[in-house]
């Protein structure tokens, strides 16, 4: 013991309570960030096999979406594509908000080649506006399948045998979440919108994983009607988002949501075309987040936090510390970036991404600047909401 404290006496008079402190917090911190990484790559390991079966045969399928404009390039490739998925038991359900006329019957032409489509229409009126809510509401009426799953004219289906991936995910579960990603384009900022969306579904699933879903990705979806009627429909009438979030922590439990993790099962997503116009989908997604409860608050909040904290302290030891401790800064910040990009890459591999941790130095840094931009900006949006 005495020669304990003698060598801890030692190391004190040597570098001051200041450099031990700091030195201290570094270390605690990256191994906060190792951990938070190592519940990332539990989702190589997962596996949907591994939950316990609630039913034996794969549901007939009702798609979901609402369509709010005269999408012509949408009837003709996104629409097909949900119309020629590789399952035998399903329909497509598109409520059109629009009053063209033309436009809806070349909509409904459609069911000549695809009797598998449901069509129905919502008259527009800047007087009485309707939501996404409402036109939902009125699709998941008209389906006349149990099980649900909702997408986006925003997105594609990666591949035909995207609904069937996600119709297994009802085997295990009455609630069905998938992942997507930003479609591939070149560019540093393609790589900015991907990296971020890539994120944020790793932040859904990791919780998903852990028993205490919040969210699931607005374009890849499902629950059952049972599920819904159950909680009287949508809640926060007044808001104009929050299907994927507000709504499904009402309806989630502990354990009766299922991931389907594949790239088959994946949604592309449309790139956004500026900054701006995707700072403006941030910010109303995140006009949600005021109701979250306080541990989803924390789980999503964290690790922007304690990964900023931690390369302001690694900075502060290589400017300010001896050299043999700006060596061991050194080692935190490589360790941590080899583990961080490695389980990323194994990650993003697992769910169909490509050619995202080249970018990961840049992204670590910048990300929590950005979310604090984000948070300060987002008292000035108003397009969130609904009434």
């Amino acid at each position: 013991m005495e020669k304990f404290l003698d060598i801890l006496t030692s190391i004190l008079h040597a570098y001051g309570w200041a450099a031990i402190a700091l030195t201290l917090l570094s270390t605690i911190l990256f191994g906060v960030q190792i951990y938070r990484y190592a519940i990332y790559g539990r989702i190589t390991k997962y596996r949907l096999a591994s939950r316990r079966k609630v039913r034996d045969n794969e549901p007939p399928i009702s798609v979901v979406i609402s369509l709010f404009s005269e999408d012509a390039a949408y009837l003709d490739n996104g629409l097909i594509e949900l119309l020629q998925q590789d399952y035998e038991q399903y329909e497509v359900v598109v409520v059109y908000v629009g009053n063209d006329d033309n436009f809806y019957a070349d909509l409904s032409y459609l069911r000549k080649g695809y009797p598998h489509l449901v069509t129905t229409q919502i008259d527009h009126s800047s007087r009485y506006p309707v939501s996404t809510k409402m036109a939902l509401n009125v699709g998941i009426k008209a389906a006349h399948n149990e099980h649900l799953i909702l997408t986006s004219t925003e997105a594609l289906p990666a591949s035909r045998h995207w609904l069937s991936l996600m119709a297994k995910g009802f085997l295990y579960g009455d609630i069905v979440i998938g992942h997507s990603g930003i479609k591939y384009e070149k560019g540093a900022r393609n790589r900015l919108f991907r990296k971020w969306c890539f994120k944020e579904s790793l932040d859904r699933i990791c919780a998903a994983l852990r028993h205490r879903p919040y969210a699931a990705s607005a374009h890849n979806f499902g629950f059952t009607k049972s599920l819904y009627f159950g909680n009287r429909g949508f809640n926060h009438l007044n808001m104009n988002t929050g299907i994927n979030d507000l709504f499904l922590q009402s309806i989630l439990s502990d354990d009766n949501a299922s991931i389907v993790i594949t790239p088959r099962a994946r949604c592309v997503e449309r790139a956004p075309q500026s900054i701006k116009q995707w700072l403006t989908h941030l910010r109303k997604e995140r006009s949600t987040r005021r109701f979250y409860n306080r541990t989803t608050h924390n789980f999503i909040d964290s690790e922007p936090i304690v990964r900023f904290s931690f390369f302001a302290a690694t900075a502060a030891m290589l400017c300010l510390l001896p050299y043999e401790l700006k060596i061991f800064a050194g080692a935190l910040l490589l360790t941590r970036y080899i583990y961080a990009s490695y389980t990323l890459w194994r990650v993003a591999m697992r769910l169909g991404e490509r050619r995202l941790h080249i970018w990961q130095p840049l992204f670590d840094v910048a990300e929590p600047l950005m979310r604090l931009y984000i948070r300060l900006r987002q008292g000035n949006h108003k397009e969130s909401i609904w009434r």
